[in-house]
């Protein structure tokens, strides 16, 4: 067993995407706090990779690439540089909603120090523990990218998840397939110990504090070369929703069929309901379970579950799924319920800091007021972490509506769910056929951009202890 090779593209890969994105991110961030009438449109843009399936952009990318593509050393750049463009603007907003509070700055500035002290004395060591936190879920997502693996790495590039879906599926050895998942999670814990060594601390997103960015070139260079790419990605697929096949309105005429010779099982219409099932269950599942744990000590380990790949869970369900009640192992609702398992880590990081963050004076002055458990949760918590839980849900339904991994295991026929049937559609000859998964394409980078600006545009709602009282 050759199981070496595999693993060392995998870590590689991981902390190559971490290190890039962190490399891009950072100065992203600076200029990105220095915006302020484009930030909405910026945020927007820069994310909408974030929140697309990996399987996604590699579709995109491979029609730029071309034969490129046959070089391993070439694809394995390609599906390196995809993660950079994926995870920079994530990495983006933690740096910018890490950065030092102005009343900081300005003390430190009182103090005599320069802004190069303060960059490197002050602001990095506070910005360091949530950075690591950061690029510690961009090495475990992009050690379980196995959609752009398969797109981008077309066999010349193989990592634990390829060999494990190669495995299970077309091999038919568990043993093997148990074997290298084993892998994958010793990698898994390995970058946890390391993330957790470095003090990793998720921070708050999307806050409304008063934070120094000061004057950064570079970052806005950068920024537009980020953007430049991005849009010539996204810009990639929508030229082919509009020139492939018979053209755009006819392109998303026939999402409610087939594709040519009815090579689907299912219309990419009844495929979006499959998905659109599938996320209501497991967004409200993982939403439930984060809101639960973000109040307890669990420390990094709950986002273990994100550094083990959806083939893998989706494998572990299938085996299992024999000794489930028939009414489960056999119907749709087991795919929601994997999905829960590694989304709810995603939820975790977003709520659990804001949720900490939250002032006790404010609660402890509720419940002064005789305010009791529900009461406290209706009109104090709720309110005031509206915005977390805007975001913790924009990013597991996006993220539930674009899996592949598990759902390549664990949904077929009817229930097949749209990231599967593009990918079919994909792999299929014809120019209609390429038109209608590049027209679900678009619509997909569409919902993503809109939720990511619906976003942007809510704003904190934090009562003070006297209004909490009067609730």
């Amino acid at each position: 067993m050759a199981s070496g090779g595999p693993l060392a593209t995998t870590a590689l890969i991981a902390l190559a995407s971490a290190v890039a994105s962190l490399a891009v991110g950072y100065p992203l961030g600076y200029w990105l706090a220095t915006l302020r009438r484009l930030r909405r449109v910026v945020t927007g843009v820069l994310l909408v990779p974030f929140l697309l399936p990996a399987f996604l952009v590699g579709l995109a990318l491979r029609p730029l690439l071309g034969d490129a593509l046959s070089n391993e050393g070439v694809a394995l750049i390609a599906i390196i540089g995809a993660h950079v463009v994926m995870n920079a603007g994530f990495l983006a907003i933690v740096t910018a909603a890490s950065l030092t509070p102005r009343d900081q700055y300005e003390a430190a500035l009182l103090d005599g120090a320069t802004e190069r002290q303060i960059r490197w004395r002050v602001q990095w060591p506070q910005q360091l523990p949530a950075l690591t936190a950061a690029a510690l879920l961009v090495a475990l997502y992009s050690a379980t990218s196995y959609g752009l693996v398969i797109t981008l790495g077309q066999g010349s590039v193989e990592t634990l998840e390829t060999q494990v879906a190669r495995a299970a599926l077309q091999n038919l050895d568990l043993s093997l397939a148990a074997t290298l998942a084993g892998l994958q999670t010793l990698l898994t814990l390995g970058l946890f110990l390391a993330a957790r060594r470095a003090g990793a601390t998720p921070t708050v997103l999307f806050g409304e504090g008063d934070a120094f960015a000061g004057r950064s070139r570079w970052g806005g260079v950068v920024g537009f070369g980020v953007i430049g790419v991005i849009v010539w990605i996204i810009g990639g697929v929508f030229a082919r929703a509009v020139l492939s096949g018979g053209g755009l309105f006819e392109n998303i005429a026939n999402l409610a069929g087939r594709g040519t010779r009815d090579i689907l099982n299912l219309s990419v219409a009844e495929a979006l309901g499959n998905s659109l099932r599938t996320l209501l269950v497991a967004a409200t599942l993982s939403l439930v379970i984060a809101w639960w744990l973000s109040r307890r000590r669990v420390g990094l380990f709950v986002l273990l579950p994100i550094g083990v790949s959806p083939v893998v869970f989706g494998l572990a369900a299938l085996v299992l799924s024999g000794y489930l009640p028939a009414g489960v192992a056999g119907s749709w609702l087991l795919l929601p319920l994997v999905q829960a398992v590694f989304l709810t880590p995603l939820a975790f990081q977003v709520m659990a800091p804001a949720r900490r963050a939250l002032s006790s004076d404010i609660l402890e002055a509720a419940a002064l007021d005789g305010a009791g458990r529900p009461q406290t949760l209706w009109h104090i918590e709720l309110p005031s972490l509206a915005k977390p839980l805007a975001v913790a849900t924009a990013l597991v339904s996006v993220a539930s509506l674009g899996e592949f991994g598990a759902a390549s295991f664990l949904a077929y026929g009817s229930q097949e769910t749209l990231p599967l049937v593009m990918f079919r559609l994909m792999s299929r000859p014809g120019g209609d056929n390429l038109g209608m998964a590049m027209a679900a394409a678009s619509l997909f980078i569409l919902v993503a951009f809109v939720v990511v600006w619906a976003v942007s545009s809510l704003r904190a709602n934090t009562p003070t202890p006297e209004e909490s009282s009067r609730a």
